[in-house]
C-alpha cells in the first residue's frame, strides 16, 4: 500500500503503512442492479506527501504518487457474488529522505473471493482483508489510520461467515474467520515486483493451513452494522484474533528470538450527533496485541477521531498512540496526530460527467508523528479522488 511521507524514512521514523479507502466489513456487492448482473467501481487518487520538517532534518522528503483501485462484481443470482479488487500503487519503500514521483508502482490482486447469502448468514471464501479494526475501516481522512492499520490482517486466504441478528434494540453481526497469509502468485505484483510472500518471511499468521482465526461482534442502533459510522446513531465493535506464529526469520535466529503466537483484543465505539445542519461523528478504539506480529513486543493502541460534517466540508481531528511493552527492555511510545479538511460535493455535482455514479473529493492534511526514538516528522498532504461506477444487467431488454 502507498506509504505516508513519514514512512518514507523507513526505520528512522514510524514506518507506517497507509490504508486503502475505508471498506464495509461485508460490502454491499453489485447493489443497485438486478441479478444476473455485473458492476464495477473505480477509484483514482493522486496524493502528495511533503515531509517539510523533521528531526533529524535529513529525513525531509516529497512524494507524489497515484493509486487506482478497480472493484469488479459479478452476481449470477441474488444470493451469489464474485468479487475482485485490483490495486495499482507504489509497492516499494523509498530510502529515508528520498523524493519519489510516480516511482515504484505495481499492480496486484488485493482481493478475489465469492460470497453466498443464506438467510441471516453470509459466507465468503477466497483472498480478502479480514475484519478487525473498526478505526482502520471507517476513520475519515488521508493519514488518520496510518498507525492503527499496522495491525490489520489484510490479503489473507480463508473463509468467513457473518451472522446477522437483532438484540438489545440494535442490529447485530457476528463474524467468524479462519485464514492464513496469501503466499500464492497473487502476493506478488506486476510492473514493479514487491516479491512473493513465502513461509520463510515469518510473521503472525504466515503458516501452512488455516491456522489463524478471528471473532468480531458488531452492533448498531439506527443502521446496519456495516453502515453504522455514517448512518447509525451509535454502535460498537468487540473483537478477538489469534494468529499462529510463523517460521523464525534470519534476523530472529541472529537475535535468538522465538516467534510467538499473537493474541489481539479490540473494543470500538461510534456515535453520530445531529446539530442543526451539522453532524458530529465520534470514534474511539482500544486494542491490545500480545506478541504483536509474533514478536517480543506487546502493543496497546488507542485511537480517537472526531469529524464535523458541514456539507460540503468535513473537518477531522484524530490521534493515535501506540504503547510498546517490550519484554526485557524499556517501554516505548509512538504518536500520530492528524488534522484534515475534506471537500466532498453532493451528488448533483456529478451530473453531466462521463460516467454514472461519478464523484470526486479533495482533501488536505497536516500530520505530526513521533516514534520511540523521539524522531519527529511534520507532513503536509493533499489528495484528489475521482470515483465512478456502473452496472450491466444481462437480462435487460
Amino acid at each position: 500500500m502507498r506509504l505516508l511521507a513519514s514512512a518514507c524514512v523507513g526505520t528512522l521514523l514510524l514506518a507506517l503503512p497507509t490504508t486503502a479507502m475505508a471498506e464495509d466489513a461485508v460490502p454491499a456487492l453489485a447493489e443497485g442492479c438486478t441479478a444476473p448482473c455485473a458492476s464495477y467501481e473505480v477509484s483514482t487518487e493522486l496524493q502528495n506527501d511533503w515531509l517539510f520538517a523533521a528531526n533529524p532534518s535529513v529525513l525531509r522528503s516529497d512524494e507524489l504518487q497515484p493509486t487506482i483501485t478497480v472493484d469488479l462484481f459479478l452476481a449470477p443470482t441474488d444470493y451469489l457474488r464474485f468479487v475482485t479488487s485490483i490495486i495499482t500503487e507504489p509497492v516499494v519503500e523509498p530510502e529515508p529522505g528520498e523524493n519519489m514521483f510516480f516511482e515504484g508502482i505495481g499492480t496486484y490482486l488485493a482481493e478475489l473471493y465469492t460470497t453466498v447469502e443464506a438467510g441471516p448468514a453470509t459466507v465468503r471464501a477466497g483472498k480478502f482483508d479480514t475484519i478487525f479494526s473498526l478505526a482502520s475501516e471507517v476513520a475519515p481522512g488521508i493519514n488518520a489510520t496510518d498507525l492503527v492499520s499496522d495491525f490489520d490482517a489484510d490479503e489473507r486466504v480463508g473463509a468467513e461467515v457473518v451472522f446477522n441478528f437483532d438484540g438489545l434494540g440494535m442490529d447485530q453481526a457476528l463474524a467468524a474467520t479462519l485464514f492464513t497469509t496469501d503466499r500464492s502468485i497473487f502476493s506478488d505484483s506486476l510492473f514493479t515486483a514487491r516479491g512473493r510472500t513465502r513461509l520463510s518471511d515469518g510473521g503472525a499468521g504466515n503458516t501452512d493451513g488455516l491456522s489463524s482465526l478471528s471473532l468480531v461482534l458488531d452492533g448498531c442502533r439506527g443502521a446496519e452494522p456495516s453502515d453504522c459510522y455514517l448512518d447509525g446513531d451509535y454502535g460498537y465493535r468487540l473483537g478477538f484474533r489469534y494468529q499462529r506464529a510463523g517460521e523464525p526469520t534470519g534476523e530472529d535466529m541472529e537475535e535468538g528470538l522465538t516467534p510467538e503466537d499473537e493474541l489481539a483484543y479490540l473494543a470500538s465505539a461510534t456515535a453520530s450527533l445531529q446539530m442543526n445542519e451539522m453532524t458530529l461523528r465520534l470514534l474511539g478504539e482500544a486494542a491490545y496485541l500480545r506478541h504483536f506480529d509474533s514478536g517480543p513486543v506487546d502493543a496497546f493502541v488507542l485511537t480517537g477521531s472526531a469529524a464535523l460534517e458541514l456539507e460540503p466540508l468535513t473537518y477531522v481531528a484524530s490521534y493515535t498512540q501506540q504503547l510498546n511493552l517490550v519484554h526485557g527492555g524499556p517501554d516505548t511510545r509512538q504518536h500520530l496526530a492528524d488534522l484534515e479538511v475534506i471537500y466532498d460535493p453532493d451528488e448533483e455535482h456529478g451530473e453531466g460527467m462521463p460516467f454514472e455514479g461519478t464523484g470526486w473529493k479533495l482533501a488536505a492534511a497536516y500530520t505530526f508523528t513521533r516514534n520511540a526514538d523521539e524522531e519527529t516528522a511534520h507532513i503536509f498532504s493533499v489528495r484528489a479522488v475521482y470515483d465512478f461506477d456502473g452496472d450491466v444487467e444481462f437480462d435487460a431488454p
